[in-house]
C-alpha cells in the first residue's frame, strides 16, 4: 500500500478509480493515470502534500498545476521534478500523466549511490526543474519500465504463496534502476529551465524566500522573521517580493499556510484542534478565524465540502 504521507491522493481515494494503475513499495510510488481528466475536477482537485521528491510526465495532452506555490503548464513529453511541495492540479485537457515519488528514507534503505545524485537532488530543495524531452525514446523507455514494474506488483499480489520479500525487493530494485534514469536524463539535459525566470537579484530572494516558508511555516509567520534571516529590512524584503511575484510576503506566508491545513483537513485524520496546535496556533478558534478570513470557509465546513 502506498505510504500515506507520500502520496495522499492515492492512499486516499484513487486506487479504486477507473485508468489509475499504480506500483508501491515502501516509501516509493509510481502512478500511471491514463485519463487525467475525470479526476481533477473530483478528488485532484484538492491541495496535496508530496513529502519527498517527485517526478512527472505529460505523455499526452496538458495539465496545469501549482507546485512550491509556483503555476507549472505541462504539455506532451514535458518532465517537471520537484522537492516536497504542496501540489495543487487547477486544468487538463485529454492529459496521460506518470508520476514518480520517493523520499529520503528510500535511498537510504535501497543504498542508493547518494554521491551520484545529491547534486540534483539538492538543486532541487529550493526549486522545481521544468524540461521538454526531445527524445521519444526516454519516453518510450518510461512507458516500459512502468510496465514491467506493473506486471511484477500485479503478479506478486495476486499470488500470495510468492508475495515474499524477495519479491518486495525486486520490486523495490526496479524502482531504483528508473531513479537513476530520470537522475540521468535530468543530469544530461543542457537546456534545463527552473521555475523563475529571469536570475536576477530579485529573484534570488524570492527563492530563499520560498525556501524559508517551506523551512519554518509551521512556527513562524512575521515578515521580520523572514527578513531578518535573510539579512534584509522588512521593508526592502516587502518591496522586492511584490516586485518579483505582484505578491506581498504576507500573502505568500499566507497562502503556504492554507495550503497545508487545506492539506491536513483532507488527508489527514488529525481533528481541527490537532491541526492548530500542530501549526502553532494558539487555538483552534484562532485558526478558525484566520482560515475563514482568507478562504471565506470554516475548517468545519471545508472538510464536510471535501
Amino acid at each position: 500500500m502506498i505510504n500515506n504521507e507520500l502520496f495522499p491522493y492515492k492512499i486516499n481515494h484513487l486506487d479504486k478509480q477507473e485508468g489509475i494503475d499504480y506500483v508501491a513499495c515502501k516509501n516509493a510510488a509510481l502512478i500511471h493515470i491514463h485519463s487525467l481528466d475525470k479526476h481533477i475536477g473530483k478528488e485532484m482537485k484538492h491541495p496535496a502534500k508530496m513529502n519527498g521528491f517527485f517526478a512527472m510526465v505529460c505523455t499526452k495532452g496538458s495539465v496545469t498545476l501549482t507546485v512550491h506555490m509556483k503555476d507549472f503548464t505541462l504539455t506532451e513529453n514535458t518532465i517537471l521534478v520537484a522537492p516536497t511541495s504542496v501540489v495543487t492540479f487547477k486544468r487538463c485537457s485529454d492529459c496521460e500523466l506518470y508520476i514518480a515519488a520517493f523520499n529520503s528514507d528510500f535511498t537510504s534503505e535501497m543504498n542508493i549511490n547518494l554521491k551520484m545524485i545529491m547534486p540534483i537532488i539538492s538543486s532541487l530543495h529550493t526549486q522545481s526543474i521544468v524540461h521538454h524531452i526531445d527524445k521519444a525514446e526516454i519516453v518510450q523507455a518510461l512507458h516500459h519500465s512502468f510496465d514491467a514494474l506493473y506486471t511484477e506488483y500485479t503478479q506478486s499480489v495476486s499470488d500470495e504463496a510468492n508475495s515474499s520479500l524477495f519479491k518486495e525487493m525486486a520490486i523495490r530494485h526496479m524502482y531504483a534502476s528508473l531513479i537513476y534514469r530520470l537522475c540521468e536524463f535530468i543530469a544530461t539535459s543542457h537546456s534545463i529551465q527552473t521555475d523563475i525566470a529571469p536570475k536576477d537579484r530579485s529573484g534570488d530572494y524570492f527563492r530563499q524566500l520560498i525556501s524559508l516558508l517551506h523551512e519554518h511555516y509551521k512556527t513562524e509567520r512575521s515578515v521580520e522573521f523572514y527578513a531578518n534571516k535573510m539579512n534584509l529590512t522588512p521593508k526592502h524584503l516587502s518591496r522586492v517580493v511584490r516586485n518579483h511575484s505582484g505578491k506581498s510576503v504576507h500573502q505568500w506566508i499566507d497562502e503556504c499556510v492554507v495550503l497545508e491545513i487545506k492539506n491536513l483537513l483532507k488527508y489527514s485524520d488529525m481533528s481541527i484542534q490537532q491541526i492548530s496546535y500542530e501549526l502553532n496556533f494558539p487555538n483552534p478558534s484562532f485558526m478558525g478565524q484566520y482560515f475563514k478570513r482568507i478562504t471565506g470557509k470554516t475548517p468545519g465546513e471545508y472538510r464536510k465540502e471535501v
